[in-house]
């Protein structure tokens, strides 16, 4: 085992060093960064219920241009409204670089060129299986679709990445040949896994995109996935570890059904436990997340990984003792701080498993001073009062509880 060169203990994060063993890192690829392609102004509006006006998809692009993705994915030819917004998004510009998604039809691709996108996201059924059943559409034809769709990008000067979605699904000597011919026929700069209904592991991920470098060798491999089974940011890692330099991600894991892997989950993981740069500024993370969850109207999952209230909110007494001391010694009992991914510090609150220690605590940010017994007896009544309630109390029930105690104490002191 040799000494790794990133820090996996500093002030504002601690991960374990087992990632960072050769024995682990022997059975990588990795490319020399990740480049982040969000997908939430498209995706977002594919989840149910979920509706963006126009100058809330400005503001979630300048926020992500602010986060530092690489670039944006956007549909323009939803809505009429969708293609104003397009050209709207375009003019605007910044440093994002903003990419059309565009079904396998020249005449998409056609308004891309006319808006001056910066790229395209040539889609299509990937799976030959779901394009005879759901479009009628013979392997021949799906070939030439792609083929035929990215050239015409190409000959226009468009950066082309080419998702055959549900390519996870679709025959393997299949996908060879669509990958191959979209690269050597199609000339695609990038190709695209979609593992459209996430029912793919990890290392089923990790083979597919190895294969893929050796069926197109140089052309880089993104990689998209949807969360139906709970393995999407686990299929981003085992894409990048085996050598796909794109991932595709949406914030607070929207998307349709299930959503995408979550921007926030991906950009963490890479740069702590892969220790690969994303170019985002990870203290951006929790404020755009909150602005998305406002605006979308779909509320973040209380135990939420990275932006979720319960990831610093701690009630068990032994947690709380042992983030103040350490905290103290400046060393993160958390992998990482609150402050690493832009929230203000941590929350305590008081319940079932609330200790004395917690308790004293929250009692001298009320002003309130009690003995030893008086703190003991407060913690039995707050443990009481939270069973019999099924939930955390508030700083008002606590004050309460404490006047009472004393109170009593005081009276009796007083005879």
């Amino acid at each position: 085992m040799s000494e790794s060169k990133f820090a996996t203990k500093t002030d504002k994060y601690w991960v374990t060093e087992h990632n960072f063993f050769d024995e682990v890192r022997s059975e990588f690829t990795l490319p020399k960064e990740v480049k982040i392609h969000d997908v939430t102004l498209r995706e977002a509006e594919q989840a149910p219920h979920i509706v963006l006006r126009p100058d809330e998809k400005i503001r979630i692009y300048e926020a992500l241009d602010e986060l530092g993705v690489y670039s944006v994915e956007v549909f323009p030819i939803i809505s009429e409204e969708d293609k104003e917004l397009a050209k709207e998004l375009v003019k605007r510009r910044r440093k994002a670089k903003i990419v059309f998604l565009c079904r396998w039809h020249k005449e998409e691709v056609d308004f891309a060129l006319e808006c001056g996108a910066d790229g395209v996201v040539v889609e299509g059924a990937g799976n030959t299986r779901l394009a005879e059943a759901a479009i009628g559409a013979t392997p021949d034809e799906m070939y030439k679709h792609f083929v035929e769709t990215t050239r015409h990008a190409k000959d226009n000067g468009l950066f082309t990445s080419v998702m055959p979605w549900d390519s996870n699904r679709g025959p393997f000597s299949f996908m060879e040949r669509i990958y191959k011919g979209v690269v050597n026929e199609g000339g695609a700069d990038n190709v695209v896994i979609a593992d459209s209904h996430g029912c793919s592991l990890p290392g089923a991920v990790s083979y597919f995109v190895r294969k893929i470098k050796e069926w197109v060798p140089g052309t880089p491999v993104e990689m998209h996935a949807h969360n139906d089974m709970g393995l999407a940011t686990a299929c981003m890692l085992s894409a990048v570890t085996a050598g796909a330099s794109v991932v595709h991600t949406s914030i607070n894991c929207l998307g349709e059904r299930a959503g995408n892997a979550a921007t926030e989950e991906v950009a963490l993981d890479i740069e702590l436990l892969l220790g690969l740069k994303t170019g985002i500024r990870l203290d951006r993370l929790y404020p755009v997340a909150q602005m998305v969850a406002e605006m979308t109207k779909i509320p973040i999952a209380r135990n939420k990984a990275i932006v979720g209230d319960n990831e610093f909110t701690a009630e068990s007494g032994m947690v709380v003792y042992m983030q103040d001391h350490m905290t103290a010694n400046n060393v993160p009992f958390m992998a990482y701080l609150p402050e690493l991914i832009g929230r203000k510090g941590r929350d305590i609150v008081l319940g079932k498993m609330t200790g004395a220690y917690a308790v004293d605590k929250k009692l001298k940010e009320l002003g309130i001073n009690a003995s030893k017994e008086q703190v003991k007896e407060i913690t039995r009544r707050v443990k009481m009062e939270s069973s019999l309630r099924k939930w955390s109390i508030t700083q008002n029930d606590l004050d309460v509880i404490a006047s009472d105690v004393i109170g009593k104490a005081s009276a009796v002191s007083a005879k």
